[in-house]
C-alpha cells in the first residue's frame, strides 16, 4: 500500500488507503501556522492586483534586500527561490553524482532530489529519536570525503533543535563538505541556535529558510538560501522564478514581529501541554522546539491506531517514509487548544478502551 509522501492532502491519503473520508476533517499532518497569514499581509493582497501585469525583478528585489537586512547578512549572500523546494532542487543539482550524507530521520525531499541527480546517499540514523542524537564516530566517518551533509534544524519530523555550536564544529572540521542547514522551522524558536551568523565566516554552509510555515504562505511559494555561494546558485534558477506577488507579500512578512512572537508563544505553551498529556498516555515524545512534535505509543499497534484516527476524521502525519521511524511514530501539528482536545479525546479512548495493550 502506497502512502502519500507528504502531509497536507487528506483526500489523497483516504483515496490511497481506500477509505471513505468523513465530512469533517481535522488535519494535523501539516505544520502551517494555526493563525494563518498575518492580517497585514492579507490586507495587502488586494493591492497586489496592480502587480499582476509586471515582470518580477530578476533578483527578487526588494525581497532580497529585505531578507538580508532581516538576518544581518550581505545582500550578495541571498538567493531567493520559488519555495524552499526549488532551492533543494538546485542544491542537489550542484552535487550531481557525488556522495552526500543525510542525518535521518529527516525531510524526504532531500533524498528525492539527490537521487534525481544520481547522488550516492549515506544515511546516518539517530541513536535517540526523542533527543535526535547521533553516534559521533559514525557521523565523522561518514563525513570523510563527503561532498555535502544535510541537517534539518529544528528537525522535521522530530522538531528537535540542535545547538549551533555543535553544527559549527563539523562545518569547521570538514571544509571540503558543504553543510546544507534547513531552517524551515527555525522561526518557531528564539533563533539563538540559527546558523545564519555562520554564513559570513564559512564558505561551506548553506542555510535554507522558508516563508511557508510561520507566515502561512504555502500557496504563494517563497523561500531563500543564505550562503557565500548565492551568486553561483542563482545561475541555476530560471529567470523570474519568484512572482511579483510573492516578493511584495514576503517583504511585508518580515515586518510582522508581533505576529511571530504571538505564534511562538502559543506554540510553546500548547506543545508543552501536548507533550505532558501524551506522556501520561504512555507515549514516547520527541523533545520538539517547533510547531509540531512526534510521538509513538509503544504498546499499541501503530497501523490500527492510525486507521482508527482516520476513521474519526483526524489526520496524523504517518512516518512510513521517514528512515528510522518506519511508521511506528506519528507527527502531529500544534494547532488550537480545541483541536488538541479533540485529538486527545480520541487517542485516550483508543488507548484505554479500543486497543489491545500488552501488559507492562
Amino acid at each position: 500500500m502506497q502512502y502519500p509522501a507528504h502531509g497536507a492532502n487528506p483526500a489523497s491519503l483516504y483515496e490511497a488507503l481506500q477509505l471513505d473520508m468523513p465530512a469533517s476533517i481535522i488535519d494535523v499532518s501539516e505544520n502551517v501556522n494555526v493563525f494563518g497569514t498575518p492580517k497585514e499581509v492579507v490586507k495587502q493582497w488586494v493591492d497586489c492586483v496592480q502587480l499582476l501585469h509586471q515582470y518580477p525583478h530578476e533578483e527578487a528585489e526588494p525581497f532580497t534586500s529585505a531578507a538580508a537586512a532581516y538576518h544581518g547578512v550581505l545582500r550578495e549572500h541571498v538567493a531567493v527561490s520559488n519555495g524552499a523546494a526549488e532551492s533543494l532542487n538546485v542544491i542537489a543539482q550542484s552535487f550531481a553524482g557525488k556522495r552526500v550524507v543525510l542525518l535521518e530521520p529527516s525531510f524526504s525531499e532531500y533524498r528525492r532530489t539527490l537521487m534525481q541527480y544520481g547522488c550516492t546517499i549515506e544515511q546516518v540514523v539517530a541513536t535517540s529519536i526523542e533527543e535526535y542524537t547521533f553516534n559521533e564516530d559514525v557521523l565523522r566517518d561518514a563525513l570523510n570525503d563527503a561532498a555535502a551533509c544535510y541537517i534539518c534544524n529544528p528537525n522535521n519530523p522530530t522538531g528537535v533543535l540542535t545547538a549551533r555550536a555543535s553544527i559549527e564544529r563539523y562545518v569547521a572540521s570538514y571544509p571540503q563538505c558543504t553543510f546544507v542547514i534547513d531552517e524551515a522551522f527555525m522561526d518557531w524558536t528564539d533563533e539563538v541556535e540559527s546558523c545564519v551568523s555562520l554564513v559570513s565566516h564559512y564558505n561551506n554552509i548553506i542555510v535554507l529558510r522558508s516563508m511557508t510555515k510561520m507566515y502561512g504562505l504555502a500557496g504563494v511559494r517563497l523561500g531563500y538560501m543564505l550562503t557565500q555561494k548565492a551568486q553561483q546558485y542563482r545561475a541555476y534558477f530560471p529567470h523570474w522564478n519568484v512572482s511579483t506577488v510573492a516578493i511584495a507579500l514576503g517583504v511585508t512578512c518580515f515586518q510582522q514581529i508581533a505576529f511571530v512572537e504571538k505564534s511562538r508563544a502559543h506554540a510553546d505553551k500548547l506543545r508543552t501541554t501536548m507533550s505532558e498529556q501524551l506522556r501520561a498516555l504512555g507515549a514516547r515524545v520527541t523533545n520538539s522546539r517547533a510547531n509540531f512534535l512526534t510521538f509513538s505509543l509503544p504498546n499499541v499497534d501503530a497501523d490500527a491506531f492510525f486507521m482508527h484516527m482516520l476513521s474519526r476524521g483526524i489526520v496524523l502525519r504517518h512516518t512510513k517514509n521517514y528512515v528510522g521511524l518506519n511508521g511506528q511514530w506519528f507527527r502531529i501539528a500544534v494547532k488550537s487548544e480545541d483541536i488538541w482536545a479533540t485529538c486527545l479525546q480520541e487517542m485516550t479512548a483508543y488507548v484505554q478502551h479500543d486497543s489491545s495493550i500488552s501488559p507492562r
